[in-house]
């Protein structure tokens, strides 16, 4: 992903092409962006994959790390990382909800952290305003 395409601010409101932007990543098998309820509001995921119950443990999730981060001394929570031997899945905090990408076993982890760091901060500041 360009650094031109994600500096626009209406990429970080257009949740849908931020979410297409991020799949075009090498080794990212789907994602979705999630509502801090739980609802989905953008998936493309595979078929064996359903968007509702994986929203609803994104959201449940990053709603826990957000509690626990400050509790631990550890911050703000941006970004959390859960591996197995299927592949990984990241889950990025956002002011709108949660950017959930799911990676193959062979995924570059700190390609697809740095992407989503961007995009995460695509719609810190398009929200922001």
């Amino acid at each position: 992903m360009s650094a031109a395409v994600v500096e626009r601010p209406a990429l970080g409101r257009d949740l849908r092409g931020l979410l297409a932007e991020l799949l075009k990543l090498e080794h990212v098998t789907g994602g979705l962006v999630v509502a801090p309820d739980g609802l989905t509001i953008a998936a493309d995921l595979p078929r064996e994959i359903e968007a509702e119950p994986l929203s609803a443990l994104a959201a449940t999730l990053g709603r826990e790390l957000e509690l626990r981060g400050p509790q631990l001394r550890r911050g703000t929570f941006p970004m959390a990382q859960f591996a197995s031997v299927s592949g990984t899945a990241f889950l990025g905090s956002t002011p709108v909800g949660f950017i959930v990408l799911l990676g193959e076993p062979r995924a570059d982890w700190d390609t697809i952290r740095a992407a989503l760091r961007s995009a995460v901060g695509a719609v810190y500041r398009a929200w922001a305003r």
